[in-house]
């Protein structure tokens, strides 16, 4: 055996693991850093990400670079950069969610996104607040006065948001009207649906209890002819109600039937819930059932 080990082979081996074990540490210093030489470097112009839709403001990327704290230059060769970018950017509340950070050879650093869309508009007792379908709270100064008329919006709720923006609203109520507003106009659509029918604002119910479940609450719709459509719980509150695509039907079918949803002789009130669509007029008694 000792033969065996003082072998000059062996020998050989067992000074370089030793070497290894004594050396191995002081590895790093020893090697010269390449992390700071310009060939090693980018700035953020030549971060690309996923080009913004409409309504996002230009400025995300700076103000994701500002709120992380980050350099004007970015060093390809820092440990865990894709992952620090990925986090930088899942920060900001326009941003619903990185899907992919992919550092490129050719000094480039490549950020797929998917961003945030403003799904409704919640008027409150302090102003407008935009939140997408998910009732996530979206920057207020992001949003402009006029931004009311081209979107859905909500009346009647009663709390303010609980968190900062990039957050959810915190009210059950909010987040049944957010889902409405998306079904009735998906992927921002307005003109589809929500103008053609003449729709003004979802009326948001009052709660019966403190935390109610969203098959608690029914919602209806106000026209601007000042019709209203009981049009009943969020997507998937209720599986015996009829679906969106049913109820927007049953509503067109109203509209090619008498031009609009508030006349002749309204504004009504419109139930489209059940089988049998109903139509009251709001100034008396009378009741019409369109089958």
């Amino acid at each position: 055996m000792r033969r065996g080990i003082f072998q000059p082979a062996t020998l050989w081996w067992l000074a370089c693991a030793l070497l290894a074990v004594v050396f191995l540490p002081y590895l790093p210093w020893m090697t010269p850093d390449l992390s700071s030489r310009p060939e090693y470097q980018v700035d953020w112009t030549s971060v690309a990400v996923t080009p913004a839709p409409r309504g996002v403001p230009d400025r995300v990327v700076e103000e994701v670079r500002t709120h992380a704290q980050l350099p004007e230059h970015l060093s390809l060769l820092q440990p865990g950069l894709a992952k620090k970018l990925a986090q930088a950017f899942e920060a900001h509340p326009w941003i619903e969610r990185v899907n992919r950070v992919e550092v490129k050879r050719q000094r480039r650093i490549e950020v797929d996104l998917t961003y945030r869309r403003v799904a409704l508009v919640v008027e409150t007792s302090r102003g407008f607040y935009p939140v997408d379908a998910a009732s996530v709270l979206l920057p207020p100064t992001d949003f402009a006065p006029e931004d009311v008329h081209r979107l859905p919006v909500c009346r009647n709720v009663k709390t303010l948001p609980q968190g900062a923006a990039g957050e959810k609203w915190g009210d059950t109520v909010v987040e049944c009207a957010a889902r409405i507003a998306d079904s009735i106009a998906p992927a921002g659509d307005i003109d589809r649906n929500w103008k053609r029918l003449g729709f003004a604002a979802i009326l948001a119910p009052v709660p019966k209890v403190a935390d109610p479940l969203p098959e608690d609450l029914s919602f209806d719709i106000a026209t601007r002819g000042g019709s209203i459509i009981r049009w009943g719980r969020a997507p998937g509150a209720d599986a015996l109600e009829p679906s969106v695509d049913q109820k927007l039907e049953r509503l067109g079918q109203l509209v090619q039937n008498q031009g609009s949803l508030d006349a002749p002789g309204g504004p009504f009130k419109i139930d489209i819930r059940y089988d049998v669509v109903s139509l009251q007029a709001l100034d008396d008694a009378r009741r019409v059932i369109v089958r």
